[in-house]
């Protein structure tokens, strides 16, 4: 596969799934700070923000959920990154089938339209859901109508690496928001029920968490069933597992891959959720722990960049 080709396949997948991951934080945060104080309000806003990764210290908690959304000028706001992955998308028309086109086309149009629309606090919650719906139709879409083969494992990829790096700094800012219990770094903060249960709908993990927990959302299980179920599409540990295996599968036309550096970084950001329990981590200090996990995600990105996006001649030719 041409290494555009890669490019353009790996990003579109990255762009869709953050806008998807920041349309829910978004909607999750600003329903559940209707009629709350301000300082609690300006304190879950600015957790928010640090989760998501985006600078805007003057802005006025009233209006960031519309500028992290539709503002052009913001990174990583929904109709910028919408925008490049539809961009990305054009790039690898032929690559990709009618009905991913056609749908990616429809949600950009429909981003992109309300940006001009003036009643914003009434048109928010349904914009985060079609957004939403949008992104994951174009998953059902990606994965029903387009052969597996090298291009699907690259959008997987892209998919799977964003979710991880997204829920790992959901939890990072959550932890790190509030004092910890014991004031040494060894303890989950006392949040209160309703914070727990909005990290819980962030990762659309509230209704599967009941099912294995029960309602009664307790911090330690909370963070547990986010980092390390096995099953759940958004843990870390289900999307290490995914971004290992698409690394696995495109080391299949790849030999000399097979014991490259990049594998084994998947392989090890696998296995900190495999074979650790919460107590180890939080003992060892949690905060670090999420560090090395966020560390090993950037390694494999700037991986798969070297292995087949900006690789040298001579790697081509040892190939």
């Amino acid at each position: 596969m041409l290494s555009r080709v890669a490019d353009s396949l790996y990003w579109m997948s990255r762009y869709l799934e953050r806008a998807e991951h920041t349309a829910r934080v978004l909607d999750v945060n600003r329903h559940g700070l209707l009629d709350q104080k301000t300082d609690v309000t300006q304190k879950r806003w600015t957790r928010v923000l640090r989760s998501l990764r985006v600078d805007l210290p003057d802005a006025a908690p009233s209006n960031l959920a519309r500028t992290v959304a539709l503002d052009p000028a913001l990174p990583d706001s929904i109709v910028r990154c919408v925008a490049a992955a539809r961009q990305n998308a054009r790039e690898v028309r032929e690559e990709i089938s009618s009905e991913m086109w056609e749908q990616i086309n429809r949600l950009h149009l429909f981003v992109r339209a309300q940006q001009s629309g003036d009643d914003w606090e009434n048109q928010a919650h349904g914009f985060f859901h079609k957004v939403k719906h949008g992104s994951h139709l174009f998953q059902g879409l990606t994965d029903s109508t387009m052969s597996h083969n090298e291009g699907w494992q690259f959008i997987q990829l892209g998919r799977y690496l964003e979710r991880v790096a997204a829920t790992v700094n959901l939890l990072d800012a959550h932890v790190n928001m509030a004092a910890l219990s014991n004031g040494n770094g060894r303890a989950l903060p006392s949040h209160s029920q309703q914070d727990w249960a909005g990290l819980l709908k962030s990762c659309t993990a509230l209704e599967a968490y009941s099912r294995v927990h029960t309602a009664n959302i307790q911090p330690d299980r909370a963070v547990e069933f986010l980092l390390l179920d096995a099953a759940f599409p958004h843990s870390v540990r289900f999307g290490s597992t995914m971004v290992e295996r698409a690394l696995d599968a495109l080391a299949d036309g790849a030999p000399t891959l097979k014991h490259s550096d990049l594998l084994r970084t998947a392989g090890r950001l696998t296995s900190a959720t495999r074979f650790y329990d919460l107590s180890e981590m939080i003992y060892e200090g949690l905060p670090s722990h999420l560090d090395q996990i966020r560390g090993r995600c950037e390694r494999i990105h700037q991986g798969v960049y070297d292995t087949f996006i900006t690789y040298t001649v001579e790697f081509a030719v040892s190939d």
